[in-house]
């Protein structure tokens, strides 16, 4: 199982790997056009982070829970991290039940896009 603070630096590295690529910012942009909020759970760890995503950029990383959040995903901690080193897809997580997201029916037809 991986640390909090391994999540969290995974979490800060996806964030800075979209803001510096302007391919991922302008699909991110296009998939979502309306300000998100954004909120991510590792239930293993307990951990609850958050971030607003507006124009394909994300304001940071934040800590804790929110009462409302446009879109929620629930990720395992080794699984976050896989993601984010490239060696799981975030499509087959999904299907195969590892990544669950909720949000509105809109939201999850722009997502589909990105993966």
């Amino acid at each position: 199982m991986a640390t909090k603070r391994q999540v969290e630096a995974k979490l800060r590295e996806l964030i800075g790997r979209l803001a510096a690529s302007e391919d991922a910012r302008g699909s991110l942009a296009e998939s979502l056009p309306i300000a998100r909020v954004i909120a991510v759970s590792v239930p293993d760890l307990g951990g609850e982070y958050w971030t607003v995503m507006s124009e394909g950029r994300m304001d940071g990383l934040h800590r804790g829970s929110l009462e409302r959040a446009d879109i929620r995903v629930r990720v395992e901690s080794d699984d976050l991290v896989d993601l984010v080193d490239g060696k799981r897809s975030l499509f087959s997580s999904f299907m195969g039940g590892r990544v669950k997201v909720d949000a509105s029916v809109s939201d999850l037809l722009r997502l589909r896009k990105l993966t």
